[in-house]
């Protein structure tokens, strides 16, 4: 009697963690298909030490692929509507930086020598970060070449000029003094990581991801940089505000 009767729990006990293990396996297959699902929602991820490095989770790898997927898709279909409805009249008073096309005009209007003028834009980068989007503008003005980033949630604007030969490689430190004149110490103010999607002349590296980072000294001088896996492209410019900037549609 003691035999069958240990057998019987035994095979009892069994069947129960089997249903335990099989339990866990389908919920962890919902938790992934609802982050595929949600896309976006699921792209808040903290910067962390490593500043913008991959992650190896094959999950969070996926989610941030469809994310940037999504992303150029939708910038690629936008550009293609605006082609096709080229010849419809655009509004200045409508025209706002999401709006933005290849070939746009902006505006700015300030008391510095080093941001005012009328650029062409030449390229556009969307940046997705939780829930805000941020647009990069790459714009030139003859031979003046600057970057233009803000976007409707963005209460402060930047224009940068960008700065050729810094030497910086990889995670970024958290001081820079860049070999401009004249000469300042910035320090870090805020990272974050981003999916992206570009078009145009951007002059950016391939890729789905990119690290940005904001450096401030004083009031209105900042760095603006971008780590594409071990290249870093930095912006030196001015906080700017946005009534500052306006856009025309281009002919």
């Amino acid at each position: 009697m003691f035999i069958p009767s240990l057998l019987a729990a035994m095979t009892i006990a069994g069947a129960f963690w089997v249903g335990v293990l099989a339990a866990r396996r389908l919920r962890d297959w919902g938790d992934s298909n609802r982050a595929l699902d949600a896309g976006e929602a699921q792209l808040a991820l903290p910067a962390g030490p490593s500043g913008g490095a991959p992650s190896t989770n094959p999950s969070v790898k996926k989610v941030r692929d469809r994310v940037a997927e999504r992303l150029q898709a939708s910038l690629a279909s936008g550009q293609g509507m605006a082609a096709a409805a080229a010849d419809a009249p655009r509004s200045a008073e409508d025209l706002d930086i999401d709006g933005l096309r290849v070939g746009d005009v902006v505006l700015i209007e300030a008391s510095d020598a080093r941001v005012e003028g009328d650029y062409v834009v030449e390229g556009l980068l969307r940046l997705r970060e939780g829930g805000a989007t941020t647009v990069v503008v790459v714009m030139a003005d003859g031979g003046r070449r600057r970057w233009l980033i803000g976007g409707r949630e963005l209460e402060d604007w930047f224009v940068v000029e960008p700065v050729e030969g810094h030497g910086l490689a990889g995670e970024p430190p958290r001081n820079i003094q860049p070999r401009t004149e004249p000469p300042r110490v910035y320090g870090l103010s805020r990272r974050g990581q981003a999916s992206v999607a570009a078009i145009g002349g951007h002059g950016r590296p391939a890729g789905s991801r990119v690290g940005t980072y904001v450096y401030r000294a004083g009031a209105r001088d900042l760095l603006w940089l971008e780590r594409w896996g071990s290249t870093v492209l930095m912006g030196e410019g001015l906080i700017l505000a946005r009534h500052a900037v306006s856009f025309l549609p281009g002919s």
